[in-house]
């Protein structure tokens, strides 16, 4: 499996990095267990036209996260907790970049 490079962190947020599919994995896991969280992201990937462990950067992601969401039950939690963790993450690095150009924010 390659692992996508790691995205930079924000600084003044604890180097706050950007979900990835091991994110997303990880999480899956913890709710089903390892081999059926395994299946789930499969199934996610497999949907969106995806390879598991393949899936790098935020819009691939995004849409095994669509496809997870629509398996149902916990996925939905799952999918939706790591959509959160984009989205915060897109809007701290672009304020810290506005900042970090001197702007207001």
């Amino acid at each position: 499996m390659l692992s996508p490079p790691s995205a930079p962190g924000i600084t003044g947020y604890n180097d706050y990095r950007a979900p990835t599919e091991a994110d997303a994995r990880a999480a899956l896991q913890r709710v089903f267990g390892p081999e059926r969280g395994a299946e789930h992201w499969a199934r996610a990937c497999r949907e969106a036209g995806l390879a598991p462990g393949a899936v790098d950067g935020p819009e691939p992601l995004a849409r095994a996260l669509q496809a997870l969401s629509s398996q149902g039950g916990p996925c939905v939690a799952v999918a939706r907790s790591i959509e959160i963790r984009m989205r915060t993450y897109t809007r701290l690095a672009s304020r810290s970049l506005a900042l970090s150009d001197g702007g207001q924010g």
